[in-house]
């Protein structure tokens, strides 16, 4: 007789689940399901958890181990070193429980895929099957252009993303069935700094609910509003993704509710929230397909002879908001506070770190992890290899953001600046995007100076870029 379990990861839901609903399946509704989560501070170091996403997911378990418990899913929460010692804890946890199966996740960074096949090999050698699914993507990376290579740039990804969906339908919203409950699993205490993460709602019923009402409510404004940080109008339902509190499954079979010819049909906004989420899984797939991203590579090679100038009392002004560039200060503060920034407002400030200062777009990548409650490994790894013309689909190298006309079309009438750069509170929307000449005038030294001429800085990056 067969018995399964589950190993979660990066998807400590039971919804939309295909792992979970698969064990569930093959154990029936009288059986409960075996289940373990893995916990380790110093992957997690090594990986630069922002304290606010470790805070986000602590909390959040709170509320999974009595969902688990309530669905007969038997969890056990064990803390590891790293994941070497993952394949030992497993197979321990499988041996335990006498399971002929385990089922979990793809995770799609080098690491991940290392510890994954160490697991399989080791439970295969003890006749335990190893299914692994894809859970955190609606579309597997399988998807290839006629050539039979990867995608390496994001529209005609897109366009295929949408084929395969049509030809395939969606994938289904798997449900659990009713068995006993089971006691709640305890929450071991763990090594690492906490910054609160009160703000943000926990639990997957409070996660869904704000999807619905993001969908509902909001996202028909999405297109025209969605540059625009002062409004504040986007989903913030990132670091529900990243954790995998909630599934794109669910958000896809929201949006299919919307036009009877899903993926095509949708409104404006709708079509272009989605294609927000197509952005997130074609930074997983190249995780799959390009090892060396894991390794802080470039994806283009040649760009890897770049001279970067890496002046770390800049990097410093960059990291505290003193740039003297108003949206740049803006968003860096918003980031030291909230532990989140605007999307749009996040290729300003890496457009400005690495072609304004010409630091290389790894120390900003890691600090970028290091702070963000959402961050995630690929989808920030893109965004960050697109500003600095390094990466796959990237901006060309000559698209050297103007960070004063960036403000000027993103923020007009300052509300975003005021609300995160106090200093300039009183200063006058036409004056609050290069507020130099009129702190001047008021004798005030209490905002910094441009610490770049943004004229210059182009000019040398251009000059430099074009070397390779």
């Amino acid at each position: 007789m067969s018995y399964a379990g589950v190993w979660f990861r990066g998807d400590v839901r039971l919804a939309a689940n295909p792992a979970v609903a698969a064990a569930s399946k093959v154990n029936g509704a009288e059986r409960a399901v075996p289940a373990l989560l893995l916990l380790s501070p110093e992957q997690m170091r090594e990986h630069d958890w922002a304290p606010i996403k470790w805070d986000l997911l602590r909390q959040h378990l709170q509320e999974f181990v009595k969902d688990a418990a309530e669905h007969g899913i038997a969890l056990s929460i064990e803390v590891i070193d790293s994941w070497a010692k993952a394949a030992k804890a497993v197979k321990r946890f499988a041996q335990e429980h006498e399971l002929t199966e385990l089922h979990f996740n793809a995770e799609y960074p080098v690491h991940e895929q290392r510890r994954d096949r160490a697991v399989k090999a080791v439970l295969e050698d003890h006749n335990v099957a190893v299914h692994q699914h894809h859970g955190s993507l609606v579309v597997p990376p399988i998807i290839t252009t006629q050539a039979g290579s990867m995608y390496q740039k994001f529209t005609p990804f897109a366009k295929a993303w949408r084929e395969y969906l049509t030809d395939k339908g969606l994938p289904p919203l798997t449900t659990l069935p009713k068995r006993q409950s089971v006691p709640v699993a305890a929450i071991p205490e763990i090594d690492y700094p906490q910054r609160d993460s009160s703000a943000w709602e926990v639990g997957e019923t409070a996660a869904r609910e704000a999807l619905h009402r993001y969908l509902d409510e909001n996202v028909d404004s999405y297109a025209a509003e969605r540059d625009m940080p002062g409004l504040d109008t986007t989903s913030r339902l990132s670091p529900y993704w990243e954790l995998g509190i909630l599934s794109p499954w669910q958000a896809i079979h929201l949006l299919a509710q919307q036009s009877p010819n899903f993926p095509a049909g949708l409104d404006k906004g709708a079509d272009t929230w989605l294609n927000e989420l197509i952005w997130r899984e074609f930074y997983l797939h190249l995780m799959q397909h390009v090892p060396r991203l894991s390794y802080g590579k470039a994806f283009l090679k040649h760009t890897a002879a770049m001279q970067w100038r890496n002046n770390e009392a800049e990097f410093d002004a960059w990291c505290r908001g003193e740039t003297g560039y108003p949206i740049v200060d803006a968003g860096m503060r918003q980031l030291a506070s909230e532990g989140w920034m605007h999307n749009r407002v996040r290729m300003i400030v890496a457009h400005f770190l690495v072609k304004d200062l010409m630091i290389d777009w790894r120390w900003g990548e890691r600090f970028f992890m290091q702070h963000l409650i959402d961050g995630s490994f690929a989808a920030n790894n893109g965004g960050w290899q697109w500003s600095a013309s390094t990466g796959t689909d990237a901006a060309p190298y000559f698209r050297v953001f103007n960070p004063t006309l960036q403000s000027e079309k993103v923020d007009p009438d300052g509300s975003y600046i005021r609300k995160w750069v106090k200093q300039l509170n009183d200063c006058p929307a036409k004056q609050i995007h290069a507020p130099a000449a009129w702190l001047k005038q008021r004798g005030r030294d209490d905002y910094p100076a441009p610490i770049v001429n943004h004229k210059q800085a182009r000019e040398r990056f251009l000059s430099a870029f074009k070397a390779l």
